[in-house]
């Protein structure tokens, strides 16, 4: 019996092991050539815990070299623990920081929860938020104006961003798309795509003394849960499934395929953008996918990702569920800037938290 056990533990933990190599390997691998590896990718924090367990387990009892199943898996995506986890931030030190400017990306849903209240009991509104983050340099995604309401007309919205007086919109959805405010003059503005609901992306030059710099604002194709979708992630850990549940799961595999599909076309045309850039770049913004996926290593490039430089803990970004949180939004950088104090503050103003930090030109 003892050594039944035992079999089976060596192959669930392979299984483990060959499932944590492929959430590494699907970075490098298209959703266009295999959809379903990206699957993996999104379940890599799990996979890392559950091969820690089994490290924990073998070493524990008499078969301690087993530990080598999990530990070479481990070792082999060593590179994408720090795209998860950060242990320590870096704050600015004080000598450069009067020549720091502050950058905000905020998928902001339309601003449809621009006051809530939040887990200390408090009431927070959006523009206070954003109004007191001062931040010099701010994207946003899922930007929304309208006439019928008077605090979301243009007018009014321009007025609560009042510090960053300079602008660039593209809004396909009509009033519904990206935004980028600046303290610094936009002197050049580019829509690089747009595709048929409210994702786009451009890219605003802007003169931030006597330097240019460019700004990518990124919302890569979103999934696009309805509320019965998002209610099942939210309790994906639960003793029952109806026949429904199981029509919504296969909705959601359905969904995330074909959105797959869409972010790797509108990832060649971002990447090769921005490899032609004459000027530093900045992106920010909602990828729709965490940092072991194939669209974060293509945009990514050689540039700098802010948490990995400058934060600290594990920096959710999105999360409607438990087993569904994810860091799908970045700002990354060109190497000529340092970033500093990396936050991603835990307020409940969207489905996404907001993601700031402090840039330095070295």
């Amino acid at each position: 019996m003892r050594k039944f056990f035992r079999v089976i533990m060596v192959i669930l933990n392979i299984i483990a092991a060959v499932s944590l190599a492929l959430a590494c390997l699907c970075c490098f691998v298209s959703p266009k050539a295999i959809w379903w590896i990206s699957f993996f990718g999104l379940a890599y924090m799990y996979l890392l815990a559950a091969n820690l367990c089994f490290i924990v387990f073998w070493a524990l009892s008499r078969k301690k070299k087993l530990v080598v199943i999990s530990l070479v898996s481990i070792l082999v995506g060593w590179p994408f623990i720090g795209r998860q986890v950060q242990l320590f931030a870096k704050e600015i030190p004080e000598k450069d920081a009067n020549k720091c400017f502050r950058v905000l990306s905020f998928n902001v849903q339309g601003f449809s929860q621009r006051k809530t209240k939040q887990p200390d009991g408090r009431m927070l509104n959006i523009f206070d938020f954003i109004r007191n983050n001062d931040a010099d340099i701010i994207c946003f995604q899922e930007y929304s104006t309208s006439q019928w309401e008077k605090d979301l007309d243009e007018k009014n919205l321009r007025k609560q961003l009042g510090k960053t007086p300079f602008s660039h919109m593209e809004l396909p959805g009509g009033n519904f798309g990206i935004a980028t405010f600046s303290k610094y003059p936009i002197i050049c503005k580019q829509l690089i795509y747009a595709d048929n609901t409210t994702n786009a992306c451009m890219c605003s030059d802007l003169l931030i003394g006597n330097d240019t710099v460019r700004v990518y604002n990124v919302h890569l194709k979103s999934v696009g849960f309805n509320d019965e979708e998002r209610q099942l992630l939210n309790n994906a850990v639960k003793r029952d499934y109806s026949e429904s549940d199981v029509h919504t799961v296969k909705a959601i595999i359905r969904q995330m395929k074909v959105s797959s599909f869409s972010r790797a076309k509108q990832v060649e045309i971002l990447s090769s953008h921005i490899a032609q850039s004459p000027y530093p770049v900045i992106i920010c913004g909602d990828f729709n996918d965490p940092p072991t996926s194939h669209s974060y290593r293509q945009v990514r490039g050689n540039r700098k990702d802010a948490f990995i430089e400058a934060g600290s803990g594990r920096s959710t970004t999105y999360n409607i569920g438990r087993i569904s949180s994810q860091r799908i939004d970045y700002i990354l950088h060109s190497d000529v800037f340092t970033a500093y104090d990396y936050e991603s503050p835990r307020v409940r103003l969207s489905d996404h938290f907001p993601i700031t930090c402090r840039l330095v030109k070295q």
